[in-house]
């Protein structure tokens, strides 16, 4: 019985992984630069852009 509980809570917990998508990139503008993140580089950037699958901010 236990062993049957652990093995349903590792499917459950390896089904939850499966659903995980990876996180967009945007583009951010600063002062003098523009540069493609995930989260903002800091205080002044403004995001101009976004959504972006590689990491280049080119698709």
């Amino acid at each position: 019985m236990r062993l049957r509980l652990t093995l349903l809570l590792a499917l459950g917990a390896c089904s939850t992984l499966t659903l995980a998508e990876t996180a967009p990139y945007y583009l951010w503008q600063g002062k003098h630069k523009t540069v493609c993140a995930q989260t903002s580089p800091g205080k002044g950037w403004t995001k101009v852009s976004g959504r972006f699958v590689k990491s280049d901010c080119s698709i």
